[in-house]
């Protein structure tokens, strides 16, 4: 789903890499954190109806079982939610749900749309990184999010080229870290261990 872009600051020259060297320029789609936001609170109020429901039933024993299925929900969504496209000064990082590809400016080819709509940096002939938060959607295919964000990436490229070039500048790749999504997964596992602990001290 398309939504207006988060970070519009225009790149140009010397004073347009100072403000990308103190203020990095995040791309992302408004739409999924927003939606992102309302699932998960439309999930917790179904749980917390789910949990009172069954509790009132069968007990407590069978109603808290729903908490770490709705905490393990959360995970994906989060991970959506917390994909973007951050220019720094000489750097591009594209995170994705799962990776996060730290990319020097001098190891960009160029930056392109794919026939499927999804947002492609170029590293060479064989190395494409797929850019999830500006993946493919019907609804793009009118509203250009992708092509918008490629013309910014490719403007901040004219200009992060001439800061590139100290140091290592070999691609690097690392697990995402996401606070939320992080969160609601050792949640889930701390309220999984205690759960199963209690009932097991408790008998059936």
């Amino acid at each position: 789903m398309s939504a207006p872009l988060a970070g519009g600051a225009v790149i140009n020259g010397s004073k347009g890499r100072d403000e990308v060297a103190m203020n990095p320029i995040v791309l992302r789609r408004r739409s999924w954190i927003m939606i992102s936001l309302v699932v998960i609170i439309g999930l917790g109020i179904g749980m917390l109806a789910a949990v009172l429901k069954v509790s009132s039933v069968s007990g407590f024993r069978s109603g808290w079982q729903g908490i770490p299925v709705f905490l393990a929900l959360v995970v994906p969504i989060g991970r959506v939610a917390n994909c973007k496209v951050v220019l720094r000064r000489d750097v591009l990082v594209v995170v994705n749900p799962l990776r996060t590809h730290i990319l020097p400016a001098a190891t960009v080819h160029d930056v392109s749309v794919g026939d499927d709509g999804t947002l492609e940096v170029r590293l060479d002939q064989y190395r494409v990184v797929s850019v999830f938060a500006f993946g493919g959607s019907l609804v793009d295919h009118f509203k250009g999010s992708s092509a918008e964000a490629g013309r910014k990436v490719s403007t901040w490229l004219g200009t992060a080229r001439t800061e590139s070039g100290r140091g290592d500048v070999a691609p690097q790749v690392r697990w995402t870290r996401c606070l939320l999504a992080d969160a609601a997964l050792g949640l889930g596992v701390v309220v999984t261990a205690a759960g199963l602990m209690w009932m097991a001290f408790t008998g059936s």
